[in-house]
């Protein structure tokens, strides 16, 4: 610091505080540092016996959760546990990479500090929060800083950085020298980025063999299974069921949120500057005067609203997505284009008879077009609401089933109408070919939290009084576990936020015992470890249907293998085809970069096989990961060395040099974690 001081002369970089804002807290809070020993923290745990400080964890995972929260991303339990899972292993990182560098005996002077600081090319960070947005440092605003004494923390929080920064670039130089990229690499990386190939190829699918077809005995499954044993390693292993209380609004949670809406309509209705008053009112939500269409508003709120597109009605209170609104209508315009309200019943491709015989029905009278949504539709996500879409405008669904929507009269049925989706039956129930200007006031429909909370504990201390069996006593409140398995060092269950909390649980659980209520996002959840298995090869009764699966598939590839290799005696890749019972499929365009080929997937043997060939020449037959293939190629475009400039060669191998390195670090890094003793005790002390 003194060195840099005498250098600058009076005139060193000068970091306001607001500038450094950030970054400065950072390196208040310790985060640069590695680990630590003797501060006011709890040791959360060790890297070869070196302590690392819970204070500094603590404080970095905080300034983690900030910069999130101030990007408006919302930090679950989920997000919460990952963002504790990366600071936690970057301070093992750290520590291992600054053991390695004092190791080496990689050092920054001072003169180098001082010269990334003042000199031409200053380190990123003085660019970052000095620069003058000319890619270079405002020297205009480094004034007197270096001489006043509150802002010398600042300072050697930069030089610190700085000198950090300039070591770590040092390590990375001497550990990428090895890396280097022959003339070869470049060609094969300029032929994989640009050469195009059209194929010809007979291709039988494994999938298409029956099961019927190939035999699969219990010695053949064992036989894979010793063979295969490294594919079954798992981690220890927790068998957990649990039973969720969901966090869903209520109708009296409804109600809640519209009584507090309903005493705001008079004041709304005569209020002189409706958006002002929105604003007042609202918790959130948009509130700026907008023209919308129906199929711009939640469902509920739409159908509200232009069941009388009247200017100066209010609308409301409606609940709708999760929200409670009032809605002021200040202009009526006519719709660009119009907004339909409707109902479909949804049937399986090739079922259009079927589909006719359910439009019969509801023209009959026998059944509503509600009622015939909820028996025959196939369509999961609103069947149980009779087929209701809700409102939509053009270019929101799919074009076969709008064209014939938006071609229906009320009321009737139309169709059958087929889309990739099946065969539909539609009515449309209302049209809206006006807009509205609207102005809404809105407040969210939560559920009520305790009374969910207090329901999960009375779930668990019901089971704690009554030593009730678990599955019974979820049975008794009309419902019934969830079964799953959990690694040891899994967060989370899918399609539930839980945080650490499950795994301190897990840690510490005998088998059968029950968790408290753990918050699990949209819900609370009472765990109960089942079983816990410990690492290794995972038994072979346990993964029997997966390896039954692998060996069938394996069978499958030899059938649709020897059929084509016997089809080779054919000559030609027509006679093949015919042979093998399938056609002559072509592909055009095909790339080493993407290894697709249509209606296959991902084929990078059949792709290279491609490639590797001469136009007109033919393959042998080809194990693919989706089917057996014989292939030809008919064409190889681009990619020629007259394409190859000296400026071109140079920038590709400038980019697998960087990849190399990159690659290079990562191993010598992985190769430091796996060499080291980390301790983790984040679960025995939270």
């Amino acid at each position: 610091m003194n060195s840099i001081r005498e250098r600058a002369g009076g005139v060193l970089v000068g970091v306001l505080v607001v500038a450094f804002g950030g970054l400065w807290a950072l390196q208040d809070s310790g985060a640069f540092d590695n680990v630590g020993r003797g501060r006011d923290g709890r040791t959360i745990g060790t890297v070869d016996g070196v302590a690392i400080d819970g204070e500094l964890f603590n404080n970095a995972v905080q300034q983690q959760v900030q910069a999130y929260q101030a990007q408006g991303v919302p930090v679950s339990n989920g997000l919460q546990a990952q963002i504790e899972n990366q600071v936690f292993d970057a301070l093992v990182d750290n520590a291992l990479v600054e053991r390695e560098m004092d190791r080496l005996g990689i050092q920054v002077t001072d003169d180098e500090v001082y010269e990334l600081i003042e000199g031409p090319n200053p380190d990123p960070l003085i660019l970052q929060v000095l620069g003058d947005g000319q890619g270079g440092v405002d020297r205009a605003a480094l004034q007197q800083v270096v001489e006043d004494p509150q802002y010398t923390e600042q300072l050697i929080a930069i030089e610190e950085q700085v000198r950090r920064n300039r070591r770590q670039a040092k390590l990375a130089a001497l550990i990428g020298a090895s890396a280097r990229v022959s003339d070869a690499e470049v060609d094969a990386a300029f032929v994989r980025q640009n050469r195009r190939a059209g194929a010809e190829f007979v291709a039988l699918r494994y999938a298409d063999v029956p099961d019927s077809e190939v035999q699969v005995s219990d010695d053949d499954l064992r036989d894979y299974y010793r063979t295969h044993e490294a594919d079954y390693e798992r981690p220890a292993t927790y068998a957990v069921e649990y039973v969720a209380f969901p966090k869903t609004p209520t109708a009296e949670d409804s109600a809640r949120a519209t009584d507090e809406l309903r005493g705001l309509v008079a004041d709304f209705r005569t209020a002189p500057d409706p958006v002002s008053f929105a604003r007042r009112n609202s918790f959130g939500g948009e509130v700026a005067a907008q023209y919308v269409g129906a199929g711009d508003l939640p469902a509920a709120l739409a159908t509200a609203v232009f069941q009388n597109p009247t200017a100066g009605r209010v609308v409301g209170p409606v609940v709708a997505g999760g929200q409670a609104y009032v809605a002021r209508i200040t202009d009526v315009r006519p719709a660009s284009e119009s907004s339909l309200r409707a109902r479909h019943i949804l049937l399986p491709a090739g079922q259009t008879e079927r589909a006719r015989e359910v439009k019969q029905q509801i023209e009959s009278g026998q059944l509503s077009f509600e009622q015939a949504a909820r028996r025959f539709s196939t369509d999961e996500s609103n069947k149980d609401r009779g087929g209701e879409l809700g409102w939509f405008g053009r270019g929101q669904l799919n074009p076969e089933f709008e064209q014939a929507a938006f071609a229906a009269p009320l009321g009737q049925v139309v169709g059958p109408v087929e889309t990739p989706y099946g065969v539909h039956l539609i009515e449309v129930e209302d049209r809206a070919d006006q807009e509205v200007e609207l102005v809404r006031v809105s407040r969210p429909v939560e559920g009520d939290i305790d009374r969910v909370m207090g329901e999960a504990e009375d779930f668990q201390a019901f089971l704690d009084l009554e030593d009730q069996d678990f599955a019974e006593a979820a049975r008794e409140r009309g419902t019934a576990p969830t079964e799953t398995q959990i690694q040891a060092d899994q967060i989370g269950i899918p399609g539930l936020e839980v945080g650490r909390e499950l795994n301190r649980f897990l840690r510490r659980a005998s088998e059968g015992a029950v968790s408290d209520p753990i918050d699990a996002g949209d819900s609370f959840i009472v765990v109960r470890l089942v079983d816990e298995r410990p690492e290794g090869v995972a038994p072979f009764d346990e993964v029997r249907d997966q390896i039954e699966s692998a060996v069938l598939l394996d069978k499958k590839e030899a059938v649709q293998k020897d059929r084509l290799q016997q089809a080779l005696a054919a000559g030609s890749l027509p006679g093949i085809a015919q042979a093998a019972g399938t056609d002559v499929e072509r592909a055009s365009d095909l790339s080493l970069a993407d290894p697709v080929v249509p209606q296959f997937g991902r084929e990078p043997r059949a792709v290279g096989a491609a490639f590797g060939l001469q136009p007109g020449q033919r393959s042998g037959v080809i194990g693919g990961d989706q089917a057996a293939f014989v292939v030809r190629t008919t064409s190889l475009v681009g990619g020629t060395d007259a394409e190859l400039t000296p400026e071109l060669r140079e920038q590709i191998r400038q980019q697998l040099l960087q990849q190399k390195r990159q690659r290079v670090l990562q191993a010598w890094l992985e190769g430091l974690r796996e060499d080291a003793e980390v301790e983790d005790f984040r679960d025995d002390l939270l």
